[in-house]
């Protein structure tokens, strides 16, 4: 009789709800990623408009490339290469979490870019990174009330996350710059 093998199959609510928090995880990361590397940016606001310092086309290729850059690499250590490393195969929720993440940064770069398409270069440059923050900020409410937090509650969660956010990704641009 030959040994029968057993593969572990997640419920299907599990499995969604595991595709889902890997997106919204995904979102935070690259917000945060976002902050810093916008931040660390060198720009010059001068008088009559005139800016230095990464706009348009370059700020959105900044964007696109931060986030979906992130979430391959993300996707290729993580459910590529640490799986093969163990001997293991790519399953097929492996690549669902993978186009999970790329969505969550895909979102992430298209919202941030808002600003980038609709103002002006001195403008843009003066919001960009305000966008990323704020989607940590609702995330943090969003999941809050997920979780069944009152409305008060949630909004205190999102500003923390917000706040918390914004701090690692100073953090991170302080220590890069030296």
């Amino acid at each position: 009789m030959a040994a029968s093998t057993t593969v572990d199959i997640p419920p299907a609510n599990e499995s969604r709800s595991e595709i889902i928090r890997e997106a919204t995880i995904m979102v935070l990361y690259v917000s945060v990623v976002e902050i810093a590397e916008l931040a660390a940016l060198p720009e010059s606001h001068f008088t009559h408009g005139r800016i230095t310092g990464a706009v348009g086309g370059q700020l959105l290729a900044i964007l696109w490339g931060t986030a979906v850059g992130l979430a391959l690499a993300h996707w290729f250590a993580f459910r590529l290469a640490a799986p093969a490393f163990r001997g293991e195969r790519v399953t097929n929720q492996d690549t669902l979490i993978g186009l999970a993440q790329a969505g969550g940064a895909v979102f992430v770069a298209a919202i941030s870019s808002v600003p980038v398409l609709f103002l002006s270069d001195v403008r843009a440059q003066e919001t960009t990174g305000d966008v990323p923050a704020l989607l940590i900020g609702v995330v943090g409410y969003v999941v809050a009330r997920h979780t069944g937090k009152s409305r008060l509650a949630a909004l205190f969660y999102g500003v923390t996350a917000l706040a918390l956010g914004v701090l690692v990704a100073l953090v991170k641009s302080v220590l890069a710059a030296h």
